[in-house]
């Protein structure tokens, strides 16, 4: 009987061994107390302690039966992840090239270079201090495309051209002949000036962002500070004391008093025996119609009955391929010691007498033969 007890206890207690070094199983309700099983695994299988024992192991375990527990499984969950964290970081630095400026403020090494090409203009670029830094910018011209001038002085009532040399410069301008018009608007046949039919082109061209002017010589202004418009039929723009041939000081100080401002002769800087076109002879020898005035070479289009009094006026360019559509013109007289008059002429009107700042305007002049 004490022989069966003790076989007895042998196997109960041996099955406890063998069940703490178990690891394919969980342990069962029904088994001993939980002491009784960490007693159990420890003293009888050290070598399974690194597998059963750790609660560390555990969780890692229970962590696996949520995602898969072969090791195939496991290694592509984190390759899986790898790639999506790369693509999330290769994806921020796109962003960063493309939306801000932290790329390439702060992902380059001192002391190297780099380019951009942004149409026309190539950027040259310098690391200092971790930042880009842009060392210079060079841009090719833009090509010109200057108007075709080839209509300059057309015109469907073939008004009666001549020609003037200008002594001072030996530079040739066409002129045109106007008739006095009378109440009744119609032109007044033996009452006449002969007119340039082009702006005035005299003098020393400056550009325009310089404000400081010299009384010893003549200075001009050219649209798009381009001589080549100041040579084609747009002439110089001139401030109002170079346009009358006064020092500067009188583009801010009153030169006379308005009396007989509209009928004033001055000659200013137009050549011996010719003056300044005044606001009597815009008034009554051209017209209040813009079209009347203006040259064909102001459209794209070939517009029909348009300077008709052959003035072949052009307006002042925008850009190589727009203008602005209008023209300003000098009297020769005042308002104030800041204000002026001019002649403003558009495609649909030729306002005369209109006003303007005397200071930081450039207008064009028109020249009248004495009479």
């Amino acid at each position: 009987m004490n022989k069966f007890k003790t076989l007895l206890f042998l196997a109960v207690f041996g099955g406890i061994g063998l069940w703490g070094c178990d690891d394919s199983s969980s342990a069962s309700s029904n088994g001993p107390d939980e002491n009784a099983a960490v007693d159990s695994s420890s003293s009888i299988c050290k070598d399974c302690e690194d597998e059963s024992s750790s609660s560390s192991k555990k969780i890692e375990s229970s962590d696996e039966k949520d995602v898969g527990t072969s090791s195939d499984a496991k290694s592509n969950s984190l390759s899986s992840s790898s790639r999506k964290n790369d693509a999330s970081s290769s994806s921020k630095r796109d962003d960063s090239l493309s939306s801000s400026s932290s790329y390439i403020y702060h992902e380059c090494e001192n002391g190297a270079t780099t380019t951009t090409i942004d149409r026309l203009c190539t950027v040259f670029f310098s690391c200092v201090d971790w930042m880009w830094t842009i060392d210079s910018t060079v841009c090719a011209e833009k090509p010109k495309e200057y108007p075709v001038m080839d209509s300059l002085f057309a015109t469907e009532y073939e008004p009666v051209y001549s020609e003037f040399e200008d002594p001072r410069d030996h530079q040739v301008y066409k002129t045109t002949i106007l008739h006095l018009r009378g109440s009744d608007g119609r032109l007044v046949d033996d009452v006449l000036i002969e007119v340039f039919a082009q702006n005035l082109n005299y003098g020393e061209m400056i550009d325009t962002s310089i404000k400081i002017h010299d009384d010893a010589k003549v200075e001009k202004y050219c649209d798009l500070n381009d001589e080549w418009f100041c040579n084609n039929g747009w002439g110089g723009r001139y401030t109002w004391s170079e346009a009358m041939a006064l020092p500067a000081k009188y583009d801010s100080v009153l030169w006379k008093d308005t009396v007989g401002g509209d009928t004033r002769i001055h000659q200013g800087i137009c050549p011996d025996k010719w003056h300044i076109m005044n606001a009597y002879e815009w008034k009554n020898f051209t017209s209040s119609a813009g079209e009347d005035l203006a040259s064909k070479v102001n459209w794209k289009l070939n517009k029909r009955y348009v300077n008709s009094t052959g003035m072949s006026v052009l307006f002042q360019m925008k850009t190589y391929k727009e203008n602005w559509g209008l023209a300003t013109f000098h009297y020769p007289v005042e308002r104030d010691p800041s204000w002026i008059f001019v002649e403003d002429l558009s495609e649909n009107y030729a306002k005369h007498s209109s006003t303007a700042v005397k200071n930081g305007n450039y207008f064009y002049v028109r020249c009248v033969r004495d009479y």
